[in-house]
């Protein structure tokens, strides 16, 4: 009998170690670490008067957005093929700006690739290996530039530097006063994510104006709510191609404005403009608008944060896929 009471005994203290042992083990474990964040960003145009498109709609807009994309048609050759195909694509860009257009972003590595969803189009921009890449998602195609600008071509002999234009525009003076009145909206969870909102009004007048200037006013009034989720900022565009008005240019005389303003409460747009908004919608009008005032709309959803395996799947050229010149 003590024989069997001191098995039992031991046996008990041997399973309560190895479980002790798999706890243990389990609590060490490491987990693995997220490395990129993903999320997709409706935008849309509000035509007056159409209803106000409030917090928490992106579910529904997406399903609308999704739902309006149409299978691209046939390219047409021959007589009037041109004016057919100006036709379709300018009745696709009506249908984009009314549903709104689905983009989704994903960072990585200081990396960052942006997908057209509806379009069926990606685009990877590689900082570190100065790589500007495009995928047909639909055709199975891609091509690869690069983001080193190409050096300034040397001048021809004999030549001599171009002389400046000088654009001359009838002076004038204008009194421009700005006024900003923020409201301080509170918390608010979109999506499962955690923000704090905010709305701004602004309003810009111009009075007293003499000369070229003229007298107007524009209003304003954004509406937004942003979460603390950072976006990283380490990747590289494209070199653009510098503004419309050409190198050498000196503009003479122009309307003068001279600024007053104020400004009134607590604004998110003075923060961290680096946090993720989830919601965003800025209003605009002026004089001659009658409160027909035109709305942009921003919406963000399905915020992911990616392994390493599925993010060096994204910014890797999918199998199967030829690449274009």
């Amino acid at each position: 009998m003590e024989r069997f009471i001191f098995g039992l005994l031991v046996a008990l203290a041997v399973a309560g170690a190895l479980a002790t042992d798999s706890k243990l083990a389990a609590v060490a474990a490491p987990a693995p670490t997220p490395v990129a964040l993903q999320y997709e960003e409706i935008t849309r145009i509000e035509y007056p008067p159409a209803t106000p498109i409030p917090p928490g709609s992106f579910d529904a807009d997406r399903a609308a957005v999704i739902g309006s994309a149409s299978t691209p048609a046939p390219a047409r050759h021959g007589l009037f093929a041109g004016v057919l195909n100006g036709v379709q694509g300018a009745m696709g860009g009506m249908q984009s700006l009314q549903h709104g257009t689905l983009v989704r972003y994903t960072y990585y590595n200081g990396w960052v690739r942006i997908d057209n969803v509806t379009e069926q189009t990606a685009t990877i921009t590689k900082c570190s290996q100065h790589q500007y890449v495009t995928l047909d998602l639909l055709h199975h195609t891609y091509t690869i530039a690069s983001t080193v600008p190409s050096p300034a071509p040397a001048p021809a002999p004999g030549g001599y530097p171009q002389q400046p234009t000088v654009v001359n525009q009838a002076p004038g003076t204008v009194d421009m006063t700005t006024q900003v009145q923020s409201r301080n909206l509170g918390p608010m969870t979109l999506e499962g994510i955690s923000t704090h909102g905010s709305s701004d009004s602004i309003s810009l007048v111009m009075a007293h104006a003499t000369g070229s200037c003229r007298n107007g006013s524009i209003s304003m009034q954004i509406v937004q709510y942003v979460s603390g989720i950072g976006i990283p900022r380490a990747y590289c565009p494209l070199p653009r191609v510098s503004g419309s008005m050409p190198q050498g240019t000196i503009v003479r005389g122009g309307c003068k404005p001279t600024f007053h303003g104020s400004v009134s409460g607590e604004s998110l747009m003075t923060g961290n403009s680096n946090d993720l908004g989830m919601y965003r919608r800025a209003t605009y009008g002026g004089a001659q608008s009658n409160g027909n005032n035109l709305g942009f709309v921003t919406e963000a959803g399905n915020v992911r944060w990616l392994y390493r395996a599925d993010a060096e799947a994204l910014f890797t050229i999918p199998p199967g896929f030829t690449r274009q010149q």
